[in-house]
């Protein structure tokens, strides 16, 4: 009895190791990729929608895990609702087991093992949920099937519907005990669901991405570092934004694009942008059949900082076109505000009203309309004519600077592109054109004149009226004199003379 107390007390205290480690390990080291789940996804609580799971199968796992999935909005949720539910499939499995006949040892250890390899595939990105619950409800069909053999046939199809392809874990426990019905059983199952509309057959190509059949991936630490600085760019963290890019040795492309957001909008974008080289402004990038994922789904936010609704809502829509299933409610939440900029009344109804069938962005839709944040923004506005055939950024931006050109953060942007490219002769034509009025005295913008007043031989007073800092001057002429020395390293020269431009 000791003993047989002390094997149960082993497996509790297992079961609760495992549960702590699963729950620290994606809460404390792969948080985001929850969040990135949850915002490729729309699940909207009506009638309509919920409809839209019966015409395919496994709806019902789809439907539950979509559901659940919503809330990894939340802080912490991510890491609990996958932890609980695997956990719950843990314990089915168990149960599912001792229906076979297999003693207590071997069927806990065969569900932790396989709650552990389904935990693993929680590890993709495009992993779903809804897998998880496909694999659920299918040993727990098992476990509540009548004990007659033919009933097995006559549930394989049932299981199929309901969830997909968890019903070959369905067949596997159905046959442990009755191995010579493995082949008629499956058989069978494939002429009951034959019998299903044509949609319900699933191709090859969905095998390990539909719910039920996982795939075993290691832990992607470069994707999770992408989406940690997306996300918390995304919900407002400007200052972890600045200290990921900053403590990291070699910030990758997608960090500089969110960091660089973070300095244009405080002003601050001239100061740091020679501080990484090769850097990226994201106003060289053009969506096309070979852009990356990550790029489509982040240059809404590089227009909408931008001030140019129109290009925002196209690259809105265009990753909400690249999201599984076309449904990405960060991308209707963007849709929604460009709306409410534009004071288009019917678009702003359409987008508020879809949110507001949902449990995590209800209140929100019901703030924004009074936001004055949305209604600072419309000053913005591009007035120019918004019809073109090209999102070639300078273009765009020169269109909201002769709308507004107190848009400081096209201003910069613009300036910092073309001296990104030494374009010299192009960003003296736009400071010109935009900093007669106003001029933005900075010392990158300073360096980057002498270069031109030198080059063109231009008069004294060309000097005075253009640069304003006599230690720059003063310094100009001392790198004339040694061109290259790295003691000039945070000069816009030295770049100008040894720095990479970057590729467009």
């Amino acid at each position: 009895m000791r003993s047989r107390l002390s094997a149960i007390h082993y497996q509790w205290l297992t079961v609760l190791l495992w549960t702590i480690g699963c729950f620290v390990f994606f809460q404390g080291f792969y948080p985001y990729h929850f969040f990135y789940k949850e915002q490729n996804l729309l699940f909207l609580w009506t009638s309509d929608y919920l409809s839209t799971y019966f015409d395919k199968p496994a709806w019902l796992a789809c439907m539950t895990g979509d559901f659940l999935t919503q809330f990894y909005y939340y802080l912490y949720a991510g890491s609990s609702i996958l932890t609980l539910s695997l956990l719950l499939l843990m314990g089915i499995l168990y149960s599912a087991l001792r229906k076979n006949g297999i003693i207590k040892g071997w069927a806990f250890a065969l569900a932790l093992l396989l709650t552990t390899l389904e935990a693993v595939c929680h590890l993709r990105y495009d992993f779903r949920l809804s897998s998880t619950y496909a694999l659920t409800g299918s040993t727990l069909l098992f476990c509540c099937k009548p004990k007659k053999r033919y009933l097995t046939i006559l549930f394989a199809p049932l299981c199929y519907w309901l969830f997909g392809y968890g019903v070959w874990l369905y067949l596997l426990l159905s046959v442990i005990k009755n191995w010579k019905w493995t082949l008629p059983v499956s058989v069978l199952m494939v002429i009951g669901i034959s019998f299903l509309k044509s949609t319900y057959l699933l191709p090859t190509s969905q095998l390990y991405s539909y719910p039920g059949i996982g795939k075993l991936s290691m832990p992607n630490w470069f994707l999770e570092k992408q989406f940690q600085i997306d996300n918390e760019y995304y919900f407002g963290n400007w200052r972890k934004v600045t200290q990921l890019v900053e403590n990291d040795p070699s910030p990758t492309e997608q960090m500089l694009f969110f960091y660089n957001l973070v300095k244009v909008q405080q002003g601050q974008l001239p100061e740091v942008l020679l501080k990484y080289q090769p850097n990226n402004l994201g106003t060289f990038y053009q969506i096309g059949p070979k852009t990356p994922m990550l790029i489509i789904k982040s240059m809404n936010e590089l227009y909408y900082a931008l001030g140019d609704m129109t290009f925002c809502e196209r690259a809105a829509m265009m990753a909400s076109v690249f999201s599984p299933d076309n449904r990405n409610n960060r991308m209707i939440k963007r849709l929604a505000e460009c709306s409410l900029i534009k004071g288009d009344s019917a678009a702003t109804q359409k987008h508020l009203g879809i949110l507001e069938k949902t449990f995590v962005w209800k209140n929100w839709t019901r703030l924004a309309r009074q936001s004055e944040t949305y209604q600072r923004k419309a000053a913005f506005l591009n007035q120019q004519d918004t019809i073109s055939i090209s999102d070639n950024a300078h273009v765009i931006m020169m269109q909201l600077l002769d709308s507004n050109p107190k848009n400081e953060v096209a201003l910069d942007y613009i300036l910092c592109s073309t001296l990104l490219l030494k374009d010299v002769q192009s960003f003296k034509r736009d400071y010109d054109r935009y900093c007669t009025e106003c001029p933005r005295i900075r010392k990158l913008y300073q360096e980057a004149l002498c270069i031109w007043l030198a080059a063109s031989q231009a008069p004294q007073e060309d000097w005075q009226r253009y640069i304003k800092d006599k230690n720059i001057m003063q310094r100009f002429m001392q790198y004339n004199q040694q061109r290259g020395n790295t003691m000039f390293k945070d000069t816009y020269w030295y770049y100008y003379d040894q720095g990479k431009t970057p590729k467009i």
